[in-house]
């Protein structure tokens, strides 16, 4: 999966009252070609938009509107000042819920609840951040109130460097949780390499989606949540989105 490099025209908060229709429609040639010329690609999603003349685009967890008449691009939010909700934040979440589907919970270091599985959350990490390793000293207060976690590679550094190889060491560790916990505590892990490490594939999610810092939790409901929380507030959290 690649990331998507985004070019703004300019940004513009749209307050509407129309509902958010979501069928799925085909694009002109000027406009695909337009689209191409400034995303370097097609989208992967078009549908109408509840503004009259206007598309909805997706691109991975990028949602852009565009007029039908090709000649305006907006970049903002939509909301129904009727129900007071925002249309492209649920959208959104929506987006990113079907790109973290298509990675299977055995590409990831997960770390199971402690008896009754109560949320699950999936965390894009960087072995080197700070509030990454305090989360992780929490990991077991928050297994017990039973969250289960789901740990993704995003080194911020970038390919290759230390955090980089660090992440592909504990992966390819012949006991990853084991590797990863000494990685949090700044312990020294074994290098190693192996064809099967994801993390590449999933710094380029991560970025998909919306993630531009670590700790960064994507929830059961598409929701991303950047930064640290601690375990029991994380899990109040967790059942107030449940309500």
């Amino acid at each position: 999966m690649q990331a998507r490099k985004l070019f703004s025209l300019f940004f513009l908060s749209l307050l509407v009252t129309a509902p958010l229709q979501a069928a799925a429609v085909e694009l002109s040639a000027p406009l695909k070609s337009k689209l191409s010329g400034v995303f370097g690609g097609q989208p992967d999603r078009v549908s109408e938009a509840p503004i009259e003349g206007v598309l909805e685009v997706t691109y991975g967890a990028q949602i852009f509107y565009v007029s039908k008449d090709g000649r305006y691009l907006i970049n903002g939010e939509v909301f129904d000042l009727d129900s007071r909700t925002n249309l492209t934040k649920e959208r959104l979440s929506g987006a990113r819920l079907n790109m973290m589907a298509q990675v299977d919970e055995s590409e990831m270091i997960v770390y199971k609840a402690k008896g009754k599985e109560k949320h699950v959350i999936s965390v894009f990490t960087d072995i080197d951040c700070v509030y990454c390793r305090k989360l992780h000293q929490g990991m077991e207060e928050m297994n017990k109130l039973g969250i289960t976690v789901r740990y993704l590679s995003f080194p911020r550094a970038g390919l290759n460097s230390p955090s980089y190889n660090k992440a592909v060491s504990v992966w390819c560790a012949d006991d990853r949780h084991k590797a990863m916990d000494s990685a949090k505590n700044e312990q020294k892990v074994s290098e190693q390499r192996c064809d099967s490490a994801p993390v590449q594939a999933q710094m380029e999610l991560g970025k998909a989606v919306g993630v531009t810092g670590t700790p960064a939790m994507v929830l059961s409901d598409g929701s991303l949540v950047p930064g640290y929380v601690p375990p029991k507030r994380l899990l109040e959290m967790l059942d107030k989105k449940d309500d």
